[in-house]
């Protein structure tokens, strides 16, 4: 682990009167898989959409790598190098699995210009399969790669879309309930994938409900309530303290 690549400091994100997110401090270490737990209405969602550009802070700050981040707008958020996946996957279902991968990356001859000079992209072209191939593999998508990606089981929907976020080549990915609706066994094979990810220099912040699968791949668990961290564990003896909390019982039995 390194230091902090993404830091909130007061984050606040109002709807009328409902303070969503309210006064939210977090951190997020390099290389790290760092869970957002919470029942449903505890402002999860609201956060990561506020750290990825989709929703405007009312005030407080977001720290990308030291550098204030704060409401610029989600082409801006991804330029930095971050990523983001939703729990229903953004695809283009009539497109190949292969052609999903590839649209990840603004081709070099989309120009006017560009395009008649064939010999200064082709490189690069080839590089963008190359690149989405090795990852096709990577996910165990790449038997799949000519089907269209409507076709696929919804978790293969899911990896694929963690593959075309790996083809900008973040630095963080922020995913909401990556293993929701997923056969147990497959859940366990996408958070192994996202493990291995920190080997690579990736870091992973994610939101999940399926904590009897999840809780055993994480690093750093927060758990929100009201708007609010209600606490915080890192580490094994951190987040089992954080789970045998007695608040935190509560919040999801009153949830």
């Amino acid at each position: 682990m390194g230091g902090t690549i993404l830091r909130t400091e007061n984050l606040v994100k109002t709807f009328g009167g409902l303070r969503a997110v309210d006064g939210v401090s977090i951190k997020v270490d390099e290389r790290t898989l760092t869970l957002i737990i919470g029942p449903n209405g505890s402002g999860k969602s609201t956060l990561i959409n506020v750290i990825t550009g989709f929703l405007k802070a009312d005030s407080g700050r977001v720290l990308f790598k030291g550098e204030d981040i704060t409401n610029m707008p989600p082409n801006e958020v991804y330029r930095q190098g971050i990523v983001r996946t939703f729990q229903t996957p953004q695809l283009l279902k009539s497109l190949t699995v292969l052609e999903n991968m590839l649209i990840a990356n603004v081709h070099p001859g989309e120009g006017v210009i560009s395009a008649l000079r064939k010999s200064q992209w082709l490189e690069t072209e080839e590089e963008y399969v190359e690149r989405a191939w090795e990852l096709l593999k990577f996910l165990k998508l790449d038997h799949l790669w000519d089907r269209p990606a409507g076709s696929l089981s919804g978790g293969q929907m899911k990896l694929l879309e963690i593959g075309r976020a790996l083809m900008t080549e973040p630095e963080l990915i922020v995913m909401d309930e990556p293993v929701a609706g997923v056969a147990p066994s497959l859940a366990h094979d996408i958070l192994q994938k996202l493990v291995s990810l920190k080997e690579q220099g990736i870091t992973v912040l994610l939101i999940e409900h399926r904590l009897d699968i999840v809780l055993g791949y994480v690093d750093h668990l927060y758990v929100m309530f009201n708007g609010k961290v209600l606490t915080e564990g890192k580490g094994r003896v951190g987040i089992e303290r954080v789970v045998n909390d007695p608040r935190v019982a509560e919040i999801y039995m009153g949830g």
